[in-house]
C-alpha cells in the first residue's frame, strides 16, 4: 500500500474519530457547567454560551486568514473546557426526587422480611382527647438524618408518658420526616416531613412496649428498629 493510500485511509478514519472525541469532550465540560451552577441560573448560562457560539461562528466567517480563526476556536473551546474543569471541581449541586404531596398519609412501607407483627396499639378514651403537648414534654430522644440515612439503626423509647424525638434534618434542600409503624405496617405516629437543613420536635404518647420499625416516608429505605420499653 503507497504512503498516499495510507494518508487517505487515516484522514478518512482519524477525522470523524477526531471530531467525535471533540464533540464529547465539549459537551461532558458544558453538562458540568450547568449541574455547577444553581437551578435557577443553569437555562441563562445555557443561552449565554449559545450567544457566544452563535457570534464566534459568524465573526469566524469574516476573518480573514487562519490565525484569526484558529485564535477564536481556542478562545471559544477554552471557556468551555475551562468551565467544565471548574465545575468538576465544585462538585454538582444537591439534586433530589421531587415529592409529590399527596392527600391523606403517606402509604407506610411493607414490613421487614421474618418480622412479627406487634399488635396495633389501643389508645384510651382519655388519652384520644388528650393533646399532646408542643415542646419537650417527656423523654427526649436525639434523632439526625445525614446522607440520606439516619444517624442510627436502634432508637430506644420510654414505655409510659410522652415520648420527644428531636430530629435535625442535616441534608440540604431534601425532604424527610420520621414515622413509627407495627411490625405489620400499622401507622404508630408519622411526623411532619420538612425540608434540610431544619430541626423539629416531635411529641406523641408512648406506644405499647415491644418492637417497632421508625422510617422516613419520603425514603423508605432510610429506617431502623425503634424498641418500647
Amino acid at each position: 500500500m503507497s504512503a498516499e493510500v495510507r494518508r487517505r485511509v487515516l484522514l478518512g478514519v482519524g477525522i470523524p474519530v477526531t471530531a467525535f472525541v471533540f464533540l464529547a469532550v465539549l459537551i461532558i465540560a458544558f453538562s458540568r457547567i450547568l449541574l455547577a451552577v444553581p437551578e435557577t441560573l443553569a437555562p441563562w448560562v445555557a443561552l449565554l454560551f449559545a450567544t457566544n457560539i452563535l457570534v464566534g461562528c459568524a465573526l469566524a466567517a469574516t476573518i480573514r486568514g487562519t490565525r484569526g480563526f484558529a485564535f477564536l476556536v481556542i478562545l471559544l473551546v477554552g471557556t468551555i473546557l475551562g468551565g467544565g474543569i471548574a465545575g468538576a471541581v465544585l462538585g454538582e449541586r444537591p439534586v433530589h426526587s421531587l415529592v409529590q404531596e399527596e392527600e391523606g398519609p403517606p402509604e407506610p412501607p411493607p414490613p421487614l422480611p421474618g418480622e412479627e407483627e406487634s399488635p396495633e396499639p389501643v389508645e384510651s378514651p382519655a388519652e384520644e382527647e388528650e393533646t399532646p403537648p408542643e415542646g419537650p414534654g417527656g423523654d427526649v430522644v436525639a434523632l439526625a438524618a445525614e446522607g440520606i440515612a439516619f444517624d442510627t439503626a436502634e432508637l430506644s423509647l420510654p414505655a409510659e408518658g410522652e415520648v420527644v424525638i428531636a430530629f435535625d434534618n442535616r441534608d440540604a434542600g431534601i425532604p424527610h420526616n420520621v414515622a413509627i409503624y407495627t411490625g405489620g405496617g400499622d401507622p404508630v405516629f408519622q411526623g411532619e416531613i420538612i425540608t434540610g437543613p431544619a430541626t423539629i420536635e416531635y411529641g406523641f404518647p408512648a406506644p405499647r412496649p415491644g418492637s417497632y420499625r421508625f422510617v422516613c416516608d419520603v425514603h423508605p429505605q432510610m429506617q431502623g428498629t425503634a424498641s418500647v420499653g
